[in-house]
């Protein structure tokens, strides 16, 4: 087994709120999904939600709200069961991130940011690509992209920033590398305030 093999391996069986971040067409879904696989964890998906949403109720007001309400419960729900959990959204607000910290708090889990990014060449042909192979409300223009792009807050996320333009396994390595720090980082949590949040 090699150096990434064996850092998968030591993270599965440890709790991780893993929150993906970054701006249509830089592959947050194909990494998600990778880290989903790699440590057998639960994804959330906030596209397939909001997706669902609007083919039951219609693209109405509230739907967006909606969608990131169901997508906080049913992570909740996952952290709560001391399992791991990577949850896809862009992180478009700040907002977002912040509820996020605070439910990794609630729980004493440690948060990780998955942050993707690629070069705008690279995200171009991905946006472009995506045209008929996805919901109406995804942006597939790079024109589009440009009109949507001030609503993207900025700040800083101290999460593990990956070039998806490198191989899906380099990227995936240096994810599961930052999971190791990261539980490293919060080795004092002990199991007895693990157990507290499990007593009924």
């Amino acid at each position: 087994m090699d150096r990434s093999g064996n850092e998968t391996f030591a993270v599965q069986n440890k709790s991780t709120f893993v929150l993906m971040r970054g701006y249509p067409g830089t592959g947050k879904s194909t990494i998600a999904r990778a880290i989903a696989a790699a440590l057998h964890a639960p994804l959330i998906d906030r596209d397939i939600i909001r997706k669902k949403a609007v083919d039951i109720f219609g693209d109405i007001h509230g739907v967006g709200r909606f969608s990131y309400e169901l997508m906080f419960a049913l992570t909740e729900e996952q952290l709560n069961l001391r399992l791991s959990v990577i949850v896809d959204t862009p992180l478009t607000y700040r907002e977002t991130y912040e509820k996020s910290m605070a439910l990794a708090e609630k729980f004493s889990l440690p948060l990780l940011v998955v942050h993707c990014q690629c070069p705008p060449e690279v995200q171009k042909r991905r946006l472009e690509g995506r045209k008929g192979t996805v919901s109406e409300f995804q942006i597939t223009s790079w024109e589009e992209w440009l009109r949507w792009k001030p609503r993207f807050e900025e700040f800083d996320d101290h999460g593990c920033v990956i070039d998806t333009s490198n191989p899906l396994d380099d990227s995936l390595a240096k994810v599961m590398h930052s999971i190791q720090e990261l539980h490293g980082n919060n080795s004092h949590l002990s199991e007895h305030s693990h157990s507290d949040q499990l007593r009924f």
